[in-house]
């Protein structure tokens, strides 16, 4: 009898031990245990079902529920047997999560109206922001935003969903690595409170195929970032920060998902722009500053931006175009509120280097070559500029 109760106490004794062991050592994921290891590679290809976006949500759900915290997308498709992800909507990102892109073609299915990435906080309601998300590509990745436009009217004119990835509110955050193909209008956009981030090492192919197919989109109330090493070819301009506002009353959303309305941190600030190898298919501006409504830009450092544009390609209008005359809605661009802005080593075919439209106070703009047809190398408008210095302009 003695040895009956020893051998009871044995067996709840390795229950409970291995009970404790799988609650602290094993999750269970796609309707299998696994060891919790945070260096282990969730992809979609571990799930069989669902249509291609549901077996990414998947792997997205348990990497959260594991602790792991990242899925890696590879280039094959083993479900579907392609070399090509067909989502038909957006891969929506958590905080503290990375998703990891390796030598993968993603590409919207066609019709499909949304985002190819975009963070979680700007789906829910209200909106919410984020913290710690990275995009990161290994190898040849390709966005596509599809093979023709899948919104009426095409372009701009049908909102924020046109964009390829975008990011609302988010800290701290990595877009590295990427070729992004024919958005369906920007190809990446920050707005509203991203901040203390890094876009680099991006490539652009865009056509001019839809209304303003801009590369990457630095909008209102965004600080703290750096875009460095970005190559290729955008639609409309390459780069632009863009702080606009509108009346609180106007309904439609636009661009930005919480629209233009005008809020207390809409300031533009802290921003660097470094190694930019590119042109516009639209012959429009490589960097462009655009600010009106009160909203402010400063303390934007712009450097080493090379015109890839050929003899015989449409010529951009400028490299480097700062401010604008119209696109106000409240109030135009004053004196000061578009200020230290710093411009270095700029090389350029366009039809002026570096054209200044709005207003334009304590900057320094220096090295500034034009070559080819170029015929101005920096053009003043007529609004009101202070303290900007032109150090070493060239036209050869």
């Amino acid at each position: 009898m003695k040895n009956y109760h020893f051998i009871i106490a044995i067996v709840c004794l390795n229950i409970l031990t291995f009970k404790t062991y799988s609650q602290s050592e094993y999750r269970y994921y796609n309707g299998k245990a696994h060891e919790r290891n945070k260096n282990m590679v969730i992809s979609p290809n571990d799930y069989k079902k669902g249509s291609v976006i549901d077996r990414i949500e998947s792997a997205i759900n348990d990497a959260l529920r594991l602790g792991v915290n990242s899925i890696e997308i590879p280039r094959v498709d083993v479900v579907e047997g392609k070399t090509e992800w067909l989502i038909e909507r957006a891969i929506v990102l958590p905080s503290d999560f990375t998703l990891i892109l390796k030598d993968c073609l993603i590409r919207l299915a066609p019709g499909t109206k949304d985002n190819i990435i975009t963070n979680s906080g700007a789906r829910t309601q209200p909106l919410t922001g984020n913290k710690n998300i990275k995009i990161v590509g290994q190898g040849n990745v390709v966005l596509s935003g599809g093979m023709e436009s899948h919104f009426d009217p095409p372009g701009d004119r049908s909102g924020y969903k046109t964009i390829g990835i975008l990011l609302y509110n988010t800290e701290h955050f990595i877009i590295e690595g990427i070729k992004i193909e024919e958005s369906q209008t920007y190809a990446i956009s920050v707005e509203n409170g991203c901040a203390y981030g890094r876009i680099s090492n991006i490539e652009l192919y865009s056509t001019n195929k839809y209304p303003n197919q801009d590369g990457i989109d630095v909008l209102k109330g965004c600080h703290d970032i750096i875009i460095e090493n970005i190559t290729g070819i955008s639609g409309d301009d390459m780069i632009a920060l863009t702080g606009l506002r509108r009346s609180p009353n106007l309904k439609s959303y636009g661009m930005e998902i919480v629209g233009s309305r005008i809020t207390d941190n809409d300031d533009i600030y802290n921003i660097i722009i470094n190694n930019i190898q590119g042109t516009t298919a639209g012959g429009h501006h490589i960097i462009r500053l655009l600010n009106h409504d009160g909203v402010k830009i400063y303390n934007i450092f712009i450097s080493n931006v090379m015109d890839t544009s050929k003899e015989g390609d449409i010529q951009n209008k400028a490299a480097v175009l700062i401010g604008d005359g119209a696109y106000y809605s409240i109030s135009k661009n004053q004196l000061g509120e578009t200020s230290r802005i710093f411009v270095n080593n700029v090389l350029s075919r366009s039809k002026s280097v570096i054209k200044i439209r709005g207003t334009l106070k304590d900057a320094v703009i220096r090295n500034i070559v034009g070559y080819g047809e170029n015929t101005i190398v920096v053009d003043y408008g007529n609004a009101p500029i202070e303290n900007v210095k032109v150090i070493d302009s060239f036209l050869f």
